[in-house]
C-alpha cells in the first residue's frame, strides 16, 4: 500500500510536480519493460515565501508560473499528481492491538480522533501499518492528517494552472519512492528553504516523519547576522565557499555552526527515537533537498553523528539521454519529491 491522500482519482498518465518555497520542480516519466524512462523534467523559480501564501492573487501568480513551466515542457498531459510538505501534516505512530483488518480500520478511526490535535471533519486521513510489537500483540501504525484546507489549496493551484489533479501525497512518501535502495534501513534527511524533513524508511515502507525548523535560508540568515552582510550577499558566499572550515578562514563555518549543532541534534534525537521505538539502530542518511547541496554539510553530518552519510540520487533508477548526465547530476537533490510524485503514477 502506498501511503497517500487520493482526492480525485488515479491515471496512469500523469506527471509529478513539486511546488517548494522557492522553486517548482516537474517531471513526467513512462515505464517500459519495467524501467523508469525519462520523458521530460524542468524546473522554475519563484518569490520567496509566494507558494507559501493563501491569497487569492498569489495562488495565481504561483498557477501563472506552473503554467508556464509546464508549456515549457511540451507536456501532453494535463493529469497531474502533487504533494504537501510534512509541515502542513500532522503524523504520528499509535500502537494498535493485532485484530482483523475490518475492526483495524475502525480502531485507527478512533485513536485518530483521539490523537489528532485536529477536528477530524476538518483532515483528511490516511494511515498505513509501519511494524509490529510482537511481545505486547500489537501493531505500530502510522496516521497521517491533512487538513482539507492545504488539500483545497493544492487542487486550486492544480485547476488555476489548467491540470487535473489525480492525487496528493506528502513529500516524505513520494522522496522515500524515488530513493528506494537495498539498504533495509535508513533516513533521508531533506534540507529544504526552511524546514528539513527526517524520513525513516525500513524495508521500503516510511515508518516515521517529522519535520524540523531548520533549512538552507536558516543558515543563509545566520550567516548574514553574524558577519554582518545582506542576506543576498550571504547566499552567495554560502553557495561558493559552503560551510567547511578552511573557506573564509573558517568565519562560514563558525557563523553557522549553531544552526548546523540545531540540525544535528534534531537527526539525533530522531535516530533514538526510532531505536526505543522499533529496536533498530539507524546507521545510513541519505541527503536531499536544495540546502543539502552546501558544500561540507555532508562531511559535517557524518562527522557530528559518527554514521555514514550520502547524497540520494532520485534519477539513477530513470533511464535517460547520455547528454542530459551532468544536468540530471547536478539538479539530484531538488528533484527528489518530483521523481517520486512521477513514479507514483506509472
Amino acid at each position: 500500500m502506498v501511503l497517500g491522500l487520493n482526492i480525485i482519482r488515479e491515471n496512469t498518465d500523469c506527471f509529478g510536480l513539486d511546488v517548494g518555497t522557492s522553486s517548482i520542480k516537474a517531471v513526467q516519466l513512462k515505464k517500459s519493460f519495467g524501467k523508469f524512462e525519462l520523458v521530460s523534467f524542468g524546473s522554475a523559480s519563484l518569490e520567496e515565501n509566494v507558494s507559501q501564501s493563501d491569497s487569492d492573487v498569489d495562488k495565481k501568480r504561483v498557477a501563472e508560473e506552473i503554467k508556464k513551466l509546464v508549456h515549457s515542457m511540451h507536456l501532453v498531459t494535463k493529469n497531474v499528481i502533487m504533494s504537501l510538505p510534512g509541515s502542513t501534516v500532522f503524523t504520528t505512530v499509535i500502537n494498535i492491538p493485532k485484530m482483523p483488518m475490518a475492526e483495524l480500520k475502525k480502531a485507527v478511526s478512533y485513536q485518530a480522533e483521539q490523537n489528532i490535535p485536529l477536528k477530524i471533519s476538518e483532515v483528511q486521513i490516511d494511515w498505513q501499518v509501519v511494524g509490529e510489537v510482537p511481545a505486547k500483540n500489537e501493531l505500530l501504525v502510522m496516521v497521517i492528517a491533512a487538513p482539507k484546507t492545504k488539500t483545497q489549496k493544492t487542487a486550486d493551484l492544480a485547476q488555476g494552472a489548467g491540470l487535473e489533479l489525480s492525487a496528493v501525497e506528502i513529500n516524505s512518501i513520494a522522496s522515500a519512492r524515488a530513493l528506494q535502495t537495498n539498504d533495509p534501513l535508513y533516513m533521508i534527511v531533506d534540507i529544504g528553504t526552511f524546514n528539513t524533513e527526517l524520513t525513516v524508511v525500513r524495508q521500503a515502507v516510511v515508518t516515521l516523519t517529522r519535520t524540523v525548523p531548520v533549512g538552507g535560508q536558516v543558515i543563509t540568515r545566520a550567516i548574514a547576522q553574524s558577519l554582518g552582510l545582506e542576506e543576498g550577499q550571504a547566499e552567495q558566499f554560502k553557495r561558493k565557499f559552503g560551510i567547511e572550515q578552511d573557506k573564509m578562514e573558517g568565519q562560514i563555518y563558525k557563523a553557522s555552526r549553531s544552526v548546523l549543532n540545531n540540525l544535528k541534534e534534531e537527526i539525533d534525537r530522531s535516530v533514538k527515537y526510532y531505536g526505543e521505538q522499533f529496536g533498530e539502530n539507524i546507521q545510513n542518511l541519505k541527503l536531499t533537498g536544495g540546502g543539502s547541496k552546501t558544500l561540507g554539510i555532508q562531511k559535517f553530518l557524518a562527522d557530528e553523528l559518527n554514521m555514514n552519510v550520502v547524497y540520494g540520487n532520485p534519477w539513477e533508477m530513470v533511464v535517460h539521454k547520455q547528454d542530459v548526465n551532468n544536468q540530471l547530476a547536478g539538479n539530484a537533490p531538488d528533484f527528489a519529491v518530483a521523481v517520486g510524485l512521477a513514479m507514483r503514477g506509472l
